[in-house]
């Protein structure tokens, strides 16, 4: 069988998931290629084909939407699976059953979908936990990783449940998303700042996901492209991004172990 993958990821955990499906499916002896979603992509060819991305204020990354909806219409029915990876399950809200109708309005079969918690990124306005609890919610979405992609290959079906999630949050989170692809993002990209400490190195505009960052007068600027993914913020050798006016200095950094964004 032939599978294709695809993810968007800022510090690794959606990366991190579907990669551990391909060991899976691989050790069943299927030809997989896994590689971060390319924008440009519209056609895909395969037997099999999985996406991975996570959440941002209770819905999709924008890119991810664009991307899923440029997706040529397929002429047979074709088998997909997801994974999306928020803090926590609340913070997915709708985000499933979006994904899931713009996916069938494809032609798609959707075989599987789950969200699956990783680590917390997001900490200008937040925090993420201890490395040692990060790698014990890490260890626990490999696992449930390994059972979708086993699951998968033994004909199981499953999707995830939305309703699971109290209808007010649902609602909420459609509210709260609305307002940041539309407002908060356009925003938020103007509100990073660098500390002092900042050297211009230009490691953060040279790994941006979304090539958001541009190098002005040896100091970071963002633009309206960004996805709020936090890349920068944990990869930061100076530890010198913030946005005001939260600050980040003595937050804990955090990059999923085994993640290397030049790589990936």
């Amino acid at each position: 069988m032939k599978i294709e993958l695809r993810y968007f990821t800022g510090t690794g955990n959606a990366w991190k998931l579907l990669d551990t499906c391909k060991e899976t499916f691989v050790e069943g002896g299927h030809q997989v290629h896994i590689s971060k979603l390319d924008p440009g992509e519209c056609r895909l060819n395969a037997d099999l084909i999985g996406f991975a991305f996570p959440v941002y204020a209770f819905g999709m990354p924008r890119i991810v939407r664009r991307y899923l909806k440029s997706i040529i219409k397929f002429h047979k029915p074709q088998k997909v699976f997801f994974i999306v990876t928020p803090g926590d399950v609340i913070g997915a809200s709708s985000t499933s059953k979006k994904c899931e109708n713009i996916l069938k309005r494809k032609n798609c079969d959707i075989v599987y979908s789950d969200v699956i918690n990783m680590p917390n990124n997001w900490i200008p306005f937040s925090h993420t936990d201890t490395p040692e609890v990060n790698s014990a919610i890490i260890e626990k979405g490999i696992e449930r990783s390994k059972a979708i992609a086993k699951d998968i290959l033994d004909n199981k079906r499953s999707t995830f449940e939305v309703k699971q999630i109290p209808a007010t949050l649902r609602v909420l989170g459609n509210v709260i998303n609305t307002l940041f692809r539309n407002f908060g993002l356009f925003s938020l990209k103007s509100l990073f700042r660098v500390y002092p400490s900042c050297n211009g190195c230009g490691l953060c505009a040279k790994v941006c996901p979304t090539g958001s960052i541009k190098m002005i007068k040896g100091k970071p600027k963002w633009f309206g492209s960004c996805e709020q993914c936090m890349r920068c913020v944990h990869i930061c050798p100076q530890e010198s991004i913030y946005q005001f006016p939260a600050g980040t200095k003595g937050k804990s950094r955090y990059m999923e172990p085994d993640f290397k964004p030049f790589e990936n």
